[in-house]
């Protein structure tokens, strides 16, 4: 047992302690009963009320962290955010037999290359499903679906109005 006065450790046996030479207190001390406190109505609260109601809290903010966790990961999956050098569409494709070309890069850029005008930002790219892609305006005013031909290497529209073919 320890003496209250100084904290040394003494025999359970003794009476004094060994280094304070007063007497070691042995009662038991009765417990304390939960402390009362009124809520804003006026009903009595009690410690279990409140360690209750931060045990709540608790799992509420953890539920809320676990959704917004799930929110992040199905939108980087939805919106393409996983965009890997790898694929197909990122690089440099000709639009037809008129000059053009068209750079698709890993951020989603969508940038033609005219002969006369050079280089301008026309559109957001992003991966539908495997070999579908949606070419959107910076606007978001029209929403183009493109397709990729892994066996002839080429990327078109629904239509085949437009054909792009990979350089290098």
């Amino acid at each position: 047992m320890f003496c209250r006065e100084c904290g040394t450790q003494n025999p359970d046996a003794n009476v004094f302690c060994n280094n304070f030479k007063k007497p070691i207190i042995t009662t038991q001390l009765s417990p304390v009963p939960p402390m009362q406190v009124a809520d804003s109505t006026g009903n009595p609260v009690t410690t279990t009320t409140v360690s209750t109601a931060r045990s709540k809290r608790k799992w509420i903010l953890t539920g809320g962290l676990f959704v917004l966790i799930v929110i992040i990961v199905v939108a980087f999956l939805v919106f393409g955010v996983f965009r890997t050098a790898n694929d197909p569409i990122v690089g440099t494709w000709a639009v037809g037999s008129i000059g053009m070309q068209m750079q698709f890069d890993m951020n989603g850029t969508a940038t033609l290359q005219s002969p006369v005008t050079g280089y301008y930002a026309i559109a957001r790219w992003e991966k539908v499903a495997e070999n579908q892609y949606r070419l959107l305006s910076s606007k978001g005013t029209s929403n183009q679906p493109l397709f990729y031909d892994p066996i002839s290497g080429t990327l078109r529209t629904n239509d085949f109005s437009i054909i792009f073919i990979k350089k290098g």
